[in-house]
């Protein structure tokens, strides 16, 4: 009788101790606060991993919730789940770190290879074969390089506004755009150079 008693009092116990068992609040908090640190610059730099914590996240928070409705409650898959989220935060804040980066060097890159190809463009129009023919071509170019070193002030701007993507895409233009006339002029001033033979 003793032993039939003694364990209904060791079933009620356990059955109590997991009914009665806690969301993983320290769990929760660290994951959050693992999300919070990485969404400034994760949001931006790392879109594809910032996702992957966010349903990290989102799929911890649904385990809680599940299990917070039910009379036996074990949050030991929401704690793996919170464990994930943090993980996938802090992946995302270091690739967010990474991209970033990269992106930084491209742009500087990409301005240093335009100023060399307008500085190029400006050199070759000074030394283009001039004549009535050749006059409002010429022109044309000064106003292109004009605009150019406009782009490019605009490109620096992007740069120090951390807006990589922008200055990169400003500078590759003139580059593009300084060589088309280095060409151009290189072209004429063969061309110039057949006919006086």
């Amino acid at each position: 009788m003793k032993r039939s008693w003694l364990g209904l009092a060791v079933l009620a116990l356990v059955l109590a101790t997991v009914a009665c068992a806690k969301p993983p609040q320290s769990d929760s908090d660290a994951a959050k606060a693992a999300m919070d640190d990485a969404q400034p610059m994760a949001e931006k730099w790392a879109s594809a991993e910032w996702q992957a914590a966010q349903s990290s996240m989102s799929a911890a928070q649904a385990e809680i919730d599940a299990q917070n409705q039910k009379w036996f409650k074990n949050y030991d898959h929401a704690k793996e789940l919170l464990a994930q989220a943090k993980a996938d935060a802090e992946k995302a804040k270091a690739a967010a770190a990474t991209n970033k980066e990269t992106a930084k060097n491209e742009a500087t890159t990409a301005i240093a290879d335009a100023t060399t190809a307008v500085e190029a463009a400006k050199t070759a129009l000074a030394g283009a074969p001039k004549g009535k023919d050749t006059k409002a071509d010429l022109a044309l170019f000064q106003q292109d390089l004009d605009g150019m070193s406009t782009t490019l002030s605009e490109a620096q701007t992007a740069m120090q506004s951390e807006d990589y993507t922008t200055a990169k895409d400003k500078a590759n233009s003139v580059k593009e755009k300084a060589t088309s006339i280095s060409d151009q002029i290189a072209q004429a001033a063969a061309k110039k150079a057949g006919g006086k033979k």
